[in-house]
């Protein structure tokens, strides 16, 4: 028998609608599911006692918090699902359920790779090749010859070191930039493609900092949580080199916004982009808004006509595992201890 799954989100918005035709073209065999956003709705099907995974949809309007609503109604719950590649909310919630710090939580991992390392790289664009002078010069009618850098030769710097920034690595070798990298722990792979890795569990906070000192682009791409809270903040700004480019677009909790406001004005680096922020949408009265140097964008750099498919690629892959006769495990999971 294929296994039910209770997909949390709203039907009738724009990428419910896209959810559901994705639903349709899922073999009988794979999977039956239940597509509501509250409790109610759920309870309208009879087979909710049969429910193994829970997948919230925030991109249609999912709300997690559903997930403890049904979590009395579910007891044959095996599998929760995100989407999106982000877990906040999620992994507070299941550490507080009867059961639910045990059971397997996996996410969207890799699907957004690809357009977030194209934004890391635009990003990096946007400052090494001076687009906001070339359009000051473009408003003045000023025909200023300036010398034009070049992404060759620079060092770009990776604070976390998953997908995303293994994505991104592959676009700056190409274009022959030294690449250094800080992560946490040894022995997780891929490290092959730069040219140097600082790891927090040898050097503490002096290999991050290295990284700072070392980079002409800094680009942190660390997930949310308690554990990464603010990682990128005042020592680390004051370390990078005059010149240099800050990138985010891991979780907007990894930044302490003060900290980089403070360095922007004092012109201790370049410039920064920012795609994802501690507060969303971020607030009118944020001193970010006012930043002449900063490159803003609102959490749209993955918003690419492909991403419910993409997301809904990885969703599948795990399914398949979940699936597989004698099914043990998924090959990644969330650490709900680490919250990524």
């Amino acid at each position: 028998m294929p296994p039910l799954l209770a997909l949390i989100a709203d039907a009738s918005s724009a990428n419910g609608r896209v959810l559901l035709e994705l639903v349709a073209q899922l073999d009988s065999q794979q999977a039956k599911c239940i597509v509501a956003n509250d409790l109610a709705s759920f309870q309208a099907s009879p087979q909710l006692g049969d429910v193994e995974a829970i997948v919230p949809v925030v991109f249609a309007g999912g709300n997690p918090a559903v997930i403890a609503d049904l979590w009395p109604l579910c007891p044959k719950v095996r599998w929760i699902h995100s989407l999106a590649a982000g877990v906040d909310s999620v992994v507070p919630l299941l550490n507080s359920l009867p059961r639910g710090s045990e059971t397997p939580l996996t996410n969207a991992k890799g699907a957004f790779s690809r357009s977030l390392a194209e934004y890391a790289l635009a990003a990096m664009l946007h400052f090494n090749k001076q687009v906001p002078r070339l359009q000051a010069n473009l408003a003045s009618r000023t025909w200023d010859r300036f010398i034009m850098s070049e992404l060759h030769g620079k060092t770009a710097g990776f604070i976390g070191y998953g997908d995303i920034a293994q994505a991104t690595v592959r676009l700056c070798r190409v274009l022959g930039m030294r690449v250094v990298a800080f992560r946490q722990t040894k022995g997780l792979g891929s490290e092959e493609d730069a040219h140097e890795v600082f790891y927090g569990q040898d050097s503490g906070p002096a290999g991050k900092l290295e990284v700072f000192r070392q980079a002409d682009f800094v680009i942190c791409s660390l997930p949310g949580g308690a554990a990464t809270r603010h990682a990128c903040a005042a020592a680390e700004f004051a370390a990078m080199k005059p010149g240099s480019v800050f990138i985010s677009l891991g979780r907007g909790t990894c930044v302490d916004e003060t900290a980089l406001v403070e360095a922007l004005e004092a012109d201790k680096m370049a410039g920064a982009a920012l795609d994802v922020f501690d507060k969303e949408p971020l607030p009118q009265d944020s001193p970010l808004w006012s930043c002449k140097n900063l490159l803003l964008s609102p959490h749209n750099a993955d918003l690419t006509p492909t991403y419910m498919r993409q997301t809904w690629d990885v969703f599948v892959q795990r399914l398949a595992e979940f699936n597989t006769p004698g099914f043990t495990g998924f090959a990644v999971t969330i650490d709900k201890a680490k919250g990524y």
